[in-house]
């Protein structure tokens, strides 16, 4: 190739990777002395907008055996936050891949306090239940007579739930469980929906102003937070701004006279309307809707201003990429006009830097959006490179471009999960790996927590998870918490990476480097200390064959050696994963 530029090294962009607004960048690309030099293209993306230019050389360096086109751009061609697509090409026709430069607009940051957190996720009606008199079934309902039961839907011939199954879980129960949470490590809990609702999810909004019936109601709910800000555990409510229920106050009167939800939704000639992902329970909202805007956001009793000024330290905002930008941002100022520190967390499954949706190029990171999203990214690549189907070098690719592509305080923010409700329980994929055999798939769970632990990002874990609990696809993945049948030896593991991750800043502030080894079976990570601090430089390294510790420590040297930090120098092992992986640090 005639062509030569590479995004991550000094000498062909300066700097690396995102860069706030107005920020000068050097870029540099290697031709053949027989050629004219490239011209370096540039296409803007923002919103709905999108526009081409281009540059000239401005310098040409003589070398050996090529030219170097040097392109130096200014502060002025940066000014507007969005994304910078560019490449080089030539007047043969050739060109190289389009590299991507993430333009954010300056002071935009992420709270120290979530940078330093550990999440701990909870569906509310599967974790535990208390007695509780408030707590009030619901019509058209059943209570599971076990708290062991598996969960099933009950459903009509045409796969419609027809009537709503509980166990029960209540806020109360979360309450008692607050110091399991915190020897657990976690400090932070995300609780999915707990608005009033006819189903056990909870997405089906039916009142955004009180708190679920059958979790204890407004009451219980103000205890919980009172005592969580007496622990120091912050809590992050579920926010479900993209639709409501079908049966909820608002779609129920949308079409009365004079009714203030008539322009929330969209009914068509033939009766239907739009809903999410065509499920009828769960009717869309307008995206661009002013009333309901002022609803969720802009006003002073506004949904989010409302719960924002009860305590709480943040939302997590369902299915954020069918929510506009416009509303994303104003969901975000009206958490800081309550709040002192919020975080705004999105679901968002994929690399949320460059995320089009409904053919917009979404603005999460580069305007005051999100601070971070779940990270499916982070799961499902992990678990690919332990299952067989992708290698070493694919997930150390994976990592680096999300690292080249999200701002810093992004980077550093990324919520990276053990699992979710929406996903097959992380026992379960190890279990799928392994064959069935029970404790491998438990040794698997050590590495992959071992690694989300030591990554950069803040860890989640899924309810359950650290105790192996199995589940397959909704709603087995919300199972009940197993109380009196836990694996206390996962518990404790769990919490000891949790201590090890609080106790040390390289993990939480620290720079990253990733490599595959060894034919892409090798996957190792190195977290160093951040400029300016102090501390070890560590390397987390997994085999996913699990081929024992020699094995692993003969790769580890065999990495060191090829990095300067650690060549020549002396390490310890901090923790191993019975053979599938080991954290190392290095003097």
């Amino acid at each position: 190739m005639a062509l030569i530029h590479n995004s991550r090294q000094s000498n062909y962009r300066n700097p690396y990777g995102a860069v706030p607004c107005e920020t000068p960048v050097l870029l540099r690309c290697d031709y053949l002395k027989t050629d004219s030099a490239p011209v370096l293209n540039f296409r803007y993306e923002a919103h709905f907008l999108c526009r081409d230019f281009s540059f000239k050389a401005s310098e040409i360096i003589s070398g050996d055996e090529k030219f170097t086109a040097q392109y130096e751009l200014s502060s002025s061609v940066f000014t507007e936050p969005g994304l910078y697509f560019y490449w080089f090409s030539a007047k043969n026709g050739e060109r190289t891949k389009e590299y991507q430069i993430t333009v954010f607009e300056k002071d935009l940051a992420v709270p120290d306090w979530f940078l330093n957190t550990i999440i701990y996720q909870i569906f509310p009606d599967r974790f535990n239940k208390a007695d509780d008199d408030r707590a009030v079934l619901k019509p058209n309902s059943f209570m599971y007579s076990d708290w062991n039961d598996l969960p099933v839907y009950v459903k009509d011939s045409e796969h419609r739930i027809i009537k709503w199954e509980f166990f029960g879980g209540n806020l109360k129960g979360i309450q008692e469980k607050i110091p399991y949470i915190k020897i657990l490590g976690a400090d932070t809990v995300y609780i999915n929906p707990v608005f009033e609702a006819r189903s056990n999810h909870r997405y089906d909004t039916a009142d955004y102003h009180k708190i679920d019936s059958l979790l204890g109601g407004d009451e219980a709910f103000e205890e919980l937070v009172d005592n969580m800000k007496k622990e120091k555990v912050h809590i992050v409510l579920d926010g479900v701004f993209n639709h409501t229920g079908k049966c909820s106050k608002y779609f129920s009167n949308c079409k009365e006279p004079n009714s203030p939800y008539a322009d929330w939704y969209t009914f068509n000639e033939d009766g239907t309307y739009d809903c999410w992902w065509g499920i009828d329970d769960l009717p869309a909202v307008n995206k661009n809707c002013k009333s309901f805007a002022e609803f969720a956001a802009d006003s002073e009793d506004s949904v989010v201003r409302y719960w924002s000024r009860k305590g709480i330290d943040g939302w997590r905002l369902d299915v954020a990429d069918e929510i506009s930008d416009v509303l994303l941002q104003k969901i975000r100022s009206a958490a800081e006009k309550e709040i002192k520190e919020p975080v705004v967390i999105g679901e968002v499954w994929e690399n949320a830097s460059n995320k089009i949706s409904y053919g917009q190029r979404k603005m999460y990171f580069t305007k005051p959006e999100l601070h971070t999203h779940t990270n499916y990214v982070f799961r499902d690549s992990l678990l690919a490179f332990l299952n067989g189907t992708s290698s070493g070098y694919d997930l150390a690719e994976v990592f680096e471009t999300i690292k080249e592509t999200y701002p810093r305080q992004n980077f550093l923010a990324q919520v990276n999960m053990t699992g979710s409700h929406d996903v097959e329980r992380l026992m379960t994929m190890m279990l799928n790996i392994t064959k069935c055999d029970r404790r491998l798939a438990r040794d698997l769970i050590k590495c992959y927590s071992l690694i989300q632990f030591t990554a950069a990002g803040v860890p989640l874990v899924y309810y359950g998870d650290e105790t192996c609990l199995e589940g397959g696809k909704d709603p087995d993945n919300r199972r009940t918490y197993p109380w009196g049948k836990e694996d206390k030896e996962m518990i404790e593991w769990f919490s000891e990476l949790a201590r090890m991750r609080r106790n040390n800043s390289t993990f939480i502030y620290g720079d990253a480097q990733y490599f595959g080894e060894s034919d892409g079976n090798i996957f190792a990570m190195i977290r160093k200390p951040a400029e300016n601090q102090n501390g070890k430089t560590y390397v987390t390294i997994c085999d996913r064959f699990g081929r024992g510790r020699t094995f692993i420590e003969e790769n580890l040297c065999k990495i060191a050696e090829k990095v300067e930090i650690l060549r020549e120098k002396s390490y310890i092992i901090d923790r191993e994963a019975a053979g599938y992986g080991l954290l190392a640090s290095f003097e």
